[in-house]
């Protein structure tokens, strides 16, 4: 696959972006007209990245586009001058403070909650979408099953991490693990 005008044209639209979104975010009071034709810009570079190549032309715009937000970031962390104010002292009390208890028990429980028991929650659920999804085809539903895990997981811990009460954390796993295996096993 060559590298045409018009993917060269929307490399360009793609990095005039960033240098004008860092133009205009780099003023003291933001300016409409420079954030809009910076993002403006930049959807026309992928929509010419997507028109000459498709998916791997809108690959080659969003990497041209990552490179040149690399390289702004880069050099305006290394020419940026120290701040004054001293770092924080704060603790975001992951350790206990002097003679606090451990609790280690706790903290591995939390884990075993987050880690696994949401990961097979979500999994549950997915297969259940998945077992829904008859018709879609077998390499669809596979598909659809590996895409929606990680995303339920997510959700899932993250609910977890939120919600302190072992209650309401048991609830949040074992409601719509119950639910979707009783969906799969109608389906199955």
């Amino acid at each position: 696959m060559g590298v045409t005008a018009l993917l060269w044209t929307g490399v360009a639209c793609a990095v005039g972006a960033i240098g004008l979104l860092r133009l205009s975010w780099g003023r003291p009071k933001r300016s409409i007209v420079l954030n809009g034709a910076g993002w403006g810009a930049l959807l026309l570079g992928l929509a010419l990245g997507a028109r000459d190549a498709g998916a791997w032309g809108v690959a080659v715009v969003t990497l041209a586009a990552t490179t040149g937000a690399f390289l702004c970031l880069g050099l305006a962390g290394m020419t940026a001058r120290p701040g004054k104010a001293a770092a924080s002292n704060r603790r975001v009390h992951m350790l206990p403070e002097g003679r606090e208890p451990l609790r280690i028990g706790g903290r591995l429980l939390t884990f075993a909650l987050t880690v696994p028991g949401a990961m097979a929650a979500a999994a549950i659920v997915s297969l259940a979408v998945r077992a829904a999804g008859k018709g879609l085809g077998e390499a669809n539903g596979n598909v659809l099953m590996l895409f929606l895990m990680p995303i339920f997981w997510s959700v899932l811990a993250t609910l977890l991490l939120l919600w302190p009460q072992r209650r309401r954390q048991a609830a949040l796993l074992l409601l719509p693990a119950l639910g979707a295996g009783a969906v799969w096993g109608m389906l199955s």
